[in-house]
């Protein structure tokens, strides 16, 4: 039963969501650690390389604290990956200090920052998974997140559904292994969002925790510099009534406007000091680093991006880009049922029904109904990171992981099409008849038969995720067929290393193509990488290519096999019967190997 808009949520039943949302957060965190088995992506390697530079402050800051905070010191440790925040990396090279187990095979010592390893602290894991342990635990968090919003601003049922449409989505399932900033960032926007919320009703606390809140965003990734601008729509659309013309006792013309929502200053008071605190770039020159970093993501370069058989490579790019790749990339029962809970909240709002169930007005857990509709602002939240990647000017490089922070609002909507589907399922077992154990039954059946095509979506090909397209698209099959982006950042280069370590003779010189150098050196520092096999990146000096299929790529590819006088891989790495990577080898000259 959902609770009235008159009467406080139970301190019970406050106590009782919250056990549910740990609870289905551990059970998410399981089963990130369960499919571990992801390979390291361009990006994730750069910041592997820059967590474990920033990670040597903490040394500085031990040994020397007076000159641990010296520019020279700063300059020097921060270097690396300037061009983002430092919390993400900072909290990746701490845990990778605390829990890493490092390569102490004095062969090992090139591949490490200084040409060392630093002494494990306590050496639980290997080092990719414990520099990996901060992001696991932010993707839990977002799911613990998701069920709270809909547990407290529809109810428990539609946070459920709306945390578990979430959890199983392959291409967020998949982000949310990575040593990365885009399920953080996607955690610190939809926190900012809730806290936000919260604070419209729940005065000057949570107008506080919506300052902090917004300053981790904004330590974590840039995304959330836009998160203002919804802020100040939503005010706008929710609030316009509140503004007219007044005329006092004297006759006196007056302008009435609405209060400025508490919030709003404690973003503007607060905000910035957690930034400032939290990027050491800052500390000695915050207006000129701020305005590089500004300069370098409004001037960022284009990379390419296949899509529906077009190669493109400069702007205009096409406006559908992330609402279409969404489209195909999302599960189609979780999109069906966002449609339906979205369109249930619109009839709830016409038809004037307040507080739980399906209404555009949210009613806060301490009783008091929100000044602004619920609806209008998750449909802001989920339409406003969509709308920046849609401008035709601004990169469409990186699959669906630029407009991600968007998506959980998404999964808020199909959780409210999933409790109107119960509710129907419900009403039509106990008009047939059979009591409520039958009932029960049914409503059982429907939550299988939905839930079961998104976590079979979500774990069938999970190595290679980002890869992933909807049954309706076509499913993997839609990478050929439909002439779409195969893979993004090299991370299929994982799913060839038995190989290579099984045939590779020794000393073997490979060259991994897209694969970075800071990708490949934790793939050796982990074990994964025979020690004797040498990266390069120059086809004609190696004796195997792994080739990532890009259509840019597919020239390149025609002049390994004339260089390698082959025109057969020795190993295919495909999904479902698509190839992602393959692996060239050159035959060995006469008279002995290459």
């Amino acid at each position: 039963m959902t609770p009235s808009p008159e009467a406080p949520t139970p301190p019970a039943r406050m106590r009782a969501w919250n056990a549910a949302g740990v609870a289905l957060a551990a059970a998410h965190f399981c089963l990130l650690v369960a499919t571990l088995d992801v390979g390291f992506p361009r990006d994730e390697g750069f910041y592997f390389s820059a967590a474990e530079q920033y990670s040597h402050w903490v040394d500085d800051l031990v040994e020397d604290p007076a000159n641990a905070f010296r520019r020279e010191t700063i300059d020097r440790r921060f270097a690396a990956n300037p061009e983002h925040p430092a919390l993400p990396k900072f909290l990746f090279g701490l845990s990778w200090r605390l829990f890493g187990r490092m390569d102490q095979d004095p062969s090992a010592r090139f591949w490490y920052d200084g040409g060392r390893p630093p002494e494990p602290v306590l050496g639980w894991l290997d080092e990719s998974t414990a520099m990996r342990l901060p992001a696991l635990l932010l993707a839990s968090f977002l799911v613990y997140l998701v069920f709270r919003f809909g547990a407290v601003f529809f109810n428990p049922r539609a946070g459920l559904a709306a945390a578990a449409a979430w959890a199983w989505m392959p291409h967020p399932f998949w982000h949310s292994h990575l040593a990365c900033f885009d399920v953080p960032v996607t955690a610190m926007w939809f926190l900012t969002a809730y806290c936000y919320l919260r604070a419209e009703t729940g005065g000057w606390r949570w107008a506080a925790w919506t300052g902090v809140a917004w300053g981790l965003a904004l330590s974590t990734k840039h995304n959330a510099w836009f998160l203002p601008a919804v802020f100040f729509l939503h005010f706008l659309i929710t609030r316009a009534r509140e503004v007219g013309i007044t005329r006092g006792p004297d006759g006196r013309l007056g302008v009435r406007l609405p209060s400025i929502p508490p919030a709003w200053f404690a973003m503007l008071l607060l905000s910035p000091v957690v930034f400032y605190a939290l990027w050491p770039k800052l500390w000695f020159d915050p207006i000129g680093h701020l305005k590089w970093y500004v300069a370098r993501h409004a001037e960022h370069e284009y990379y390419w991006a296949y899509y529906f058989g077009t190669l493109y490579t400069k702007p205009p790019f096409p406006v559908a880009f992330p609402f279409v790749m969404s489209l195909v990339t999302i599960p189609a029962p979780t999109t069906l049922l966002a449609a339906v809970g979205l369109g249930r909240l619109v009839a709830g709002r016409r038809r004037g029904r307040v507080a739980g169930r399906v209404s555009g007005v949210a009613s806060g857990p301490d009783g008091a109904t929100a000044r602004s509709g619920t609806l209008g602002f998750v449909f802001l939240n989920f339409l406003i990171p969509f709308a920046i990647i849609a401008h035709p000017q601004v990169p469409i490089f990186g699959g669906t992981k630029h407009w991600m922070h968007g998506v959980p609002f998404l999964a808020l909507f199909a959780g409210v099409g999933v409790d109107w589907l119960l509710g129907e399922v419900r009403g039509l077992a106990s008009r047939l008849g059979g009591g409520r154990r039958a009932a029960a039954g049914v409503v059982t059946a429907a939550c299988a038969i939905v839930a079961a095509p998104l976590l079979f979506d979500t774990l069938h090909g999970h190595t290679n995720g980002s890869t992933y397209y909807q049954a309706f698209a076509g499913g993997f099959g839609a990478m050929g067929e439909s002439r779409m982006q195969r893979e993004f950042w090299g991370n299929t280069a994982f799913s060839a290393l038995e190989t290579l370590n099984r045939v590779a003779p020794p000393g073997a010189r490979v060259d991994f193509h897209d694969t970075a150098w800071d990708s490949v050196r934790m793939y050796r520092r982990t074990g994964r990488l025979r020690a004797d096999i040498v990266p390069v990146w120059d086809y004609k000096q190696a004796d195997f290519y792994l080739f990532h299929w890009h259509k840019e790529f597919l020239d390149l590819e025609a002049e390994v096999r004339r260089d390698f006088g082959v025109q057969v891989p020795v190993h295919v790495v495909a999904q479902d019967g698509v190839p992602l990577l393959n692996v060239y080898r050159r035959p060995p000259r006469a008279g002995g190997r290459r």
